[in-house]
């Protein structure tokens, strides 16, 4: 994993995806070398979740870099994990939406030629390029003229892009994929989705609703819920029960029943703050959700042990519970969480938490948030923010920039009620 630097500094934020760094660089020194660093090194704490794609190819635009230095990392590169070219991909592929067609060459190339060629083609397929005109034209009988049926049948499927739309228009890929499909079928059968029906689940007995808790399988969630829906103060003792504990220690569905219990599960919730660390986890989510002042301190307490460990995940959840209590003098804390914190995802639940803590305090970080690197920050903050004209000209560039889809309804929203005001 990256080492990230200090949260004060111009790498250390922009490391982080900080809405502050990529406000500043335009006029920073040096700040070049810093997006490229960040495109080839990935700097992301939780790389399943946490996004730079968006962030970093913005940065690039507004810069005007040249793409020779990724280009260069990815012929260099030779790893067998694809982690270590898996983000310079993602941002190729986001160019060719602001007008760098020039990645599309960097990218075909290395779809041809690069060692994860396939993670290139996912690229392509999921930032949903394939619809620009003529950008791939020919790509995909180069494709097989270059890794023939048998590599492609290892790594495509046949509902996944670019794959899908290859498919509707070359017999050759239609072909490979469908002898990929029928194999797969006879090996492991047709996909199926389980779906407990709620009608069976609702009407069930509460026996009944236990027995199925004890038997496992897809059918104890939906169950464990549906106790939690009716009160049943047996949720409680479930939750303490190690036996029903996965591989990863947790019980499916218990978080959700003990949220329907409500403040009913608060005094044992209390309790289990004080056992061991799943039990613990579940009595902070509780008194998050449904706890009183009284229960400030141990949210607090939580929370700071939290940040101490750099468990940026589990402190979202104390961060949240503080704000709904208007706890003021948590304020601080959850401004230093904004700060530090590697895994840029959970910045939105700081937030959140400040704003209820202490709003003067939430507010230059909400005025920073429509900058950041996380859409789900981005759109909190274009509803949040304080107006002025720099929030104001953020939103007008939200509202339609192609790299932020998921904010559009969220800026031209606050946008247009900022103006409605105006003219009231």
């Amino acid at each position: 994993m990256t080492s990230h630097d200090d949260p004060t500094t111009f790498r250390g934020q922009l490391q982080r995806g900080r809405g502050t760094a990529a406000r500043r660089a335009p006029q920073k020194p040096g700040a070049a070398d810093v997006v490229y660093e960040c495109v080839v090194s990935d700097p992301r704490w939780d790389r399943q979740v946490d996004q730079r794609d968006g962030y970093l190819t913005s940065l690039i635009l507004r810069l005007d870099l040249s793409l020779e230095p990724i280009e260069r990392h990815l012929t260099a590169s030779d790893d067998e994990d694809v982690d270590g070219v898996d983000l310079a991909l993602q941002v190729l592929a986001l160019l060719p939406f602001v007008g760098r067609r020039d990645a599309a060459v960097v990218l075909r190339r290395y779809a041809l030629e690069g060692r994860h060629w396939d993670t290139a083609l996912d690229a392509i397929g999921s930032a949903g390029t394939l619809k620009l005109p003529d950008l791939w034209d020919g790509l995909a009988d180069d494709i097989v003229a270059a890794h023939g049926e048998d590599r492609i049948k290892a790594v495509a499927w046949y509902g996944s892009e670019p794959w899908k739309t290859w498919a509707e228009s070359r017999p050759e890929i239609r072909r490979i994929l469908a002898v990929d499909e029928r194999s797969r079928q006879k090996s492991h059968g047709p996909r199926t989705h389980y779906r407990q029906p709620r009608q069976t689940i609702t009407e069930s007995t509460t026996e009944d609703l236990i027995h199925r808790v004890a038997a496992g399988g897809p059918e104890r969630r939906p169950a464990l819920e549906e106790l939690g829906n009716r009160g049943e103060q047996l949720v409680l003792d479930l939750a303490e029960d190690p036996g029903l504990r996965n591989a990863a220690g947790w019980i499916p569905g218990i978080p959700q029943a003990l949220h329907r219990l409500g403040t009913a599960a608060l005094p044992r919730a209390r309790v289990w703050l004080t056992g061991d660390g799943i039990l613990a986890e579940l009595g902070v989510r509780v008194l998050a959700e449904h706890g009183d002042d009284s229960d400030v301190p141990a949210l607090l307490s939580a929370l700071r042990h939290d940040l101490d460990d750099g468990n940026w995940r589990p402190a979202e959840i104390p961060a949240r519970g503080l704000g709904r209590l208007h706890a003021r003098h948590a304020a601080d804390d959850l401004a230093a969480a904004w700060d530090n914190t590697t895994h840029s995802l959970a910045r939105h639940a700081y937030l959140d938490g400040l704003r209820g803590c202490d709003p003067e305090i939430a507010e230059p970080f909400a005025e920073e948030g429509p900058w950041d690197c996380e859409p789900s920050v981005q759109q909190f903050a274009c509803a949040t923010a304080a107006d002025n004209g720099n929030v104001r000209s953020r939103l007008g560039q939200l509202a339609d920039d192609p790299l932020t889809p998921e904010v559009h309804d969220a800026a031209s929203t606050r946008l247009a009620a900022l103006l409605g005001a105006d003219r009231m």
